[in-house]
């Protein structure tokens, strides 16, 4: 294969979503790296997403935190780039406006704009494809952008430091996650008060193994109620942890329980076991149980309604927001006896 001008090769990729949007990039980074383009990723969200990224994966990052800093970089960079990928939830004109002062074309998957111009690549929605797919349709056709195997996901070389465990926890663990979201979407939250009993139960029947409740500062007022519990193996870290601490909790655990966030999709990199309710949300989009069901077990109610939150193809015959839901019961209808029956069998527990 001839390999294109190092002009040709320069690739800038704009991360404007949180910590799971930005990991399901990896497949793409992968498949760009395979085929030597020169990858410059920019950070551009409030989540600090770029210290889970090493040089495995792009030659260059730049962190952006305010939009006079993102006029700035394409300025300095004018027409540095052949294309300049984003994706649905990189929004707004400025991003495009960046985009075209420094690069040849700007490319956004799930762009319906009629608007025709040589110099922006409108990526049709593909209903049947996953997130991580639809990222992927910036480099490829649709029949090519389909993922085949979970590797796909994982982090070549991750740097993890197991000091940073040894001082919170010295036996076995698992990582629990009760919230999702930024604690800003009710329609992914089983109640916490099902956490609760779940958690104990754990605790009283596996006093050797400890698990950890993690999130961010979000979700503190969930803390003192864990808390509570009064048990010594379970760890209540909400809010406590940066990423890289996280990360590295993830890394040396025995899996993750919770919920879809970017906790879970963390946990998936870094080739951990993991069991997943999901509520309003749709598996097909953003689980890994189709790729994997051996080591990620998702959790659903068979309800009518869902999943009702989805960029695409959301089901709207109940509501046509998520947040307007009366009764979220694709949650509630959960039972705590399932979630427990469901975690020994997947983790092989009490065996």
């Amino acid at each position: 294969m001839k390999l294109l001008t190092a002009k040709k090769r320069k690739i800038a990729i704009v991360f404007a979503g949180g910590l799971g949007d930005a990991l399901l990039f990896v497949p793409l980074l992968k498949e760009l790296k395979k085929k030597q383009f020169h990858i410059t990723c920019i950070f551009y969200s409030r989540d600090k997403n770029h210290c889970l990224f090493d040089e495995s994966l792009f030659d260059r990052a730049v962190v952006i935190n305010s939009k006079a800093a993102l006029i700035a970089f394409a300025l300095m960079n004018l027409k540095r780039f052949v294309n300049f990928y984003i994706n649905h939830l990189a929004s707004g004109r400025l991003i495009y406006f960046a985009g075209l002062l420094s690069s040849g074309r700007v490319a956004r998957t799930g762009n319906s704009s009629s608007k025709k111009s040589r110099s922006v690549k409108a990526i049709p929605v593909e209903t049947d494809l996953s997130d991580a797919e639809q990222n992927l349709r910036l480099l490829y056709t649709a029949a090519n952008a389909r993922i085949k195997d979970i590797s796909s996901f994982f982090f070549p070389h991750p740097s993890v430091d197991r000091s940073l465990v040894k001082a919170l926890v010295a036996n076995d663990y698992y990582v629990i996650q009760v919230a999702s979201g930024n604690n800003t979407a009710p329609f992914k939250n089983w109640p916490v008060q099902n956490w609760l009993v779940l958690v104990a139960q754990l605790c009283d029947e596996f006093k050797n193994i400890s698990f950890i409740i993690a999130g961010d500062e979000f979700e503190k007022g969930y803390a003192a109620a864990f808390e509570e519990l009064n048990r010594s193996n379970c760890k209540v870290l909400i809010g406590k942890t940066t990423i890289p601490e996280l990360f590295n909790l993830l890394a040396f655990s025995k899996g993750y329980i919770g919920l879809d966030s970017g906790i879970m999709h963390m946990a998936v990199s870094l080739q951990k076991k993991t069991v997943t309710i999901f509520g309003a949300s749709d598996e097909r989009l953003y689980g890994y149980s189709k790729l994997d069901e051996t080591n990620h077990h998702v959790i659903t109610l068979p309800i009518y309604c869902r999943p009702c939150s989805a960029w695409k193809n959301a089901n709207t015959s109940r509501v046509s927001d998520p947040m307007k839901c009366p009764d979220f019961a694709c949650l509630t209808g959960i039972k705590v006896a399932d979630v427990h029956e469901k975690i020994l069998a997947h983790f092989d527990l009490g065996r």
